[in-house]
């Protein structure tokens, strides 16, 4: 069995920015499983509304840039 290490704040970002576009490995996959099974699934909800939210604000910012330069 492979030693696993906790992942840190932005391998924990980047999985789930690989989980949003479907695109997870395994290794990383048995990662996550195993420091949910340890510690809880708290810190991927956490940080899974922060990206959404990061995302609904860029596609926000985009289309008000859109729009001004349209009109």
């Amino acid at each position: 069995m492979t030693d696993f290490k906790d992942p840190n704040i932005f391998q924990i970002a980047f999985s789930l920015l690989a989980s949003f576009f479907g695109v997870q490995n395994q290794e990383n996959m048995d990662r996550d499983e195993r420091y949910i099974e340890k510690n809880g699934i708290k810190v991927y909800i956490i940080m899974g509304f922060f990206l959404v939210f990061c995302l609904l604000v860029t596609l926000f910012g985009i289309v008000k840039l859109v729009i001004h330069f349209a009109v």
